[in-house]
């Protein structure tokens, strides 16, 4: 019996350790990219360059990498904060739920916000 829900947390774990990996892996090497369009080419592009960009995130693709954009570099995050957290002493409450349940609802709010609203 003890077996058993041992195996059970661990399949839980390893899917939310393998968000938590995803979202550090998709932010180092995603973020130098976005972070140049954003601060190199959208305020020295011409007009046309912008609208381009803009119409490439309207389309499912675009709004699909937004998508793992916003909410995979979240996952990672939120575990890089309760590790240090736990480096410092510090142990909320319920830390599973909180990391666990902040990054699931960011990551609903941003399937809101692209896919859902219009």
């Amino acid at each position: 019996m003890k077996n058993q829900q041992m195996q059970a947390k661990r399949s839980h774990g390893k899917i939310t350790k393998g968000l938590f990996a995803l979202g550090g892996t998709w932010a180092a090497v995603f973020s130098p990219i976005v972070l140049a369009i954003i601060t190199f080419i959208i305020p020295f592009g011409n007009a046309a360059t912008r609208s381009h960009i803009l119409k490439i995130a309207n389309t499912e693709m675009g709004k699909l990498f937004l998508f793992l954009m916003i909410s995979l570099p979240i996952w990672c995050g939120l575990q890089q904060i309760l590790t240090l957290l736990h480096e410092r002493k510090i142990h909320p409450k319920r830390e599973k739920l909180l990391t666990v349940g902040l990054a699931l609802a960011w990551t609903i709010h941003a399937i809101y916000i692209l896919f859902i609203r219009v």
